[in-house]
């Protein structure tokens, strides 16, 4: 169950930042891309620009192959968040492709990549400088995210926790046989009635309130009502489309 509620709260904040992270690219429809030199001069531009946001202008190798020989340089600017995560903007001159590889704290790292042709190098630098300088800002609003997510699953946990109680008291002053399953959010209840007959009922988190008190009700209604039948049948409430 942790494994699950951690999976969930990461793939909400995946969907939160993997939109932002792909709107930095900016589309350029003449197909012209700088070279080599031309992305370094580009990168060097931002970096004395904006100084104060701290870019990393670094080159990497990246293979293509199993041979050295096959590797292609690559140049990249990036941006730590202190612990936070990161963002790099990876072009390679030689390939068809640039890509941003964003890390996060409460995500799996991701790439979005685009088509080196399609990209304007200028206004996607900026796109990524703005982005940085919201990045406070959105890291807020996916900590938000988390919290609201948390709030709903401890709801979740205290309504889990008051059907178990609430079912085991009813079930204990009675006469009848019982088992409570659970099923994540959703409870079965199985009653044996005069040992010929056996009641199901369902109940989850959002109706338990309704149902748990007619319980005992149901049961000794049922329970007078088998007793008028001459040989067993099978009841089952069809549900309404």
């Amino acid at each position: 169950m942790h494994d699950c509620s951690k999976k969930f709260k990461s793939d909400a904040c995946h969907n939160f930042w993997q939109p932002l992270v792909k709107k930095i690219y900016a589309c350029n429809m003449d197909g012209i891309f700088p070279d080599k030199d031309g992305a370094f001069a580009a990168f060097a531009r931002l970096q004395k620009a904006r100084p104060n946001v701290g870019f990393e202008i670094s080159y990497k190798q990246e293979s293509r192959g199993y041979r050295e020989r096959d590797k292609m340089q690559a140049i990249c600017i990036s941006k730590t968040f202190e612990g936070r995560g990161s963002i790099s903007l990876i072009v390679n001159c030689e390939a068809e492709f640039l890509s941003i590889h964003f890390e996060y704290t409460d995500i799996e790292a991701f790439n979005v990549p685009f088509r080196r042709s399609q990209c304007d190098l200028g206004a996607t630098l900026d796109n990524l400088a703005n982005f940085i300088e919201k990045f406070p800002i959105y890291c807020e609003q996916s900590s938000r995210i988390i919290i609201e997510i948390e709030k709903e699953q401890k709801l979740e946990e205290i309504a889990r926790d008051t059907i178990r109680a609430t079912v085991s008291h009813i079930m204990e002053s009675t006469k009848y046989s019982w088992n409570l399953y659970g099923f994540e959010n959703t409870f079965s209840l199985e009653v044996s009635i005069n040992d010929e007959y056996s009641v199901e009922m369902n109940f989850n988190t959002q109706n338990y309130l309704e149902r748990i008190p007619a319980l005992q009700g149901i049961l000794e209604q049922t329970e007078n009502f088998v007793k008028e039948i001459p040989f067993p049948i099978t009841i089952q409430l069809q549900e309404k489309s």
